[in-house]
């Protein structure tokens, strides 16, 4: 929505410019940061943190040989219109503040998935390693999953922080294979 103000005078330009700034903040920000990291132990851990712009943020942490991105590598992707929208739907309608901060069941492997959202009140980490979480994180892990895999990723050279990366851990270093004892030849010199 643009907004086209005729004045002479500088201050009343910048008044306005302001009031309308701020008056539109929450239609046009339906979230001041949002982060999102997945870990499925196996064959990838990656964070993403969707921009107030077109663009997502990615780091991918470790991932399979299968896979084509690198280890510790930083990538970003412009979101279509459409993405966006869905990104807004999801963070305006999942009522975050009345989760819980952890759906923790203790068991090995498996996934673990954290969001981090920034809104309104709210500032606020959602751990998830659980069968039983919120059908609406579930539901949005997958969908960010998903369209991850679909984006073209473009790498760049850069540090980027994550706020729901807290408890990524790096995959175990492949053992090296073990070497073979020979008994070493001995020739008798005599």
């Amino acid at each position: 929505m643009y907004f086209f103000l005729v004045a002479a005078v500088n201050d009343d330009i910048k008044w306005f410019h302001n009031f309308s700034k701020s008056s539109n903040q929450k239609l046009l920000k339906p979230f001041q940061a949002f982060d999102f990291t997945y870990n499925d132990v196996f064959s990838t851990c990656f964070s993403i943190k969707f921009l107030q712009s077109d663009t997502a943020l990615i780091r991918q942490h470790f991932t399979s040989s299968s896979d084509n991105l690198k280890i510790g590598t930083s990538y970003y992707t412009l979101l279509s219109k459409e993405d966006k929208k869905i990104i807004d739907s999801f963070i305006s309608t999942i009522p975050f503040q009345t989760y819980d901060t952890s759906y923790y069941e203790y068991y090995q492997d498996g996934i673990d998935y954290q969001f981090y959202i920034e809104k309104e009140t709210i500032q606020k980490r959602i751990r998830i390693h659980s069968n039983s979480v919120p059908s609406a994180l579930a539901d949005f892990k997958d969908w960010i999953v998903k369209r991850k895999q679909q984006y073209q990723l473009h790498q760049f050279d850069t540090t980027i922080y994550f706020e729901s990366a807290k408890y990524v851990v790096s995959p175990p270093r492949p053992v090296s294979p073990t070497m073979e004892f020979k008994i070493p030849k001995i020739e008798n010199s005599r």
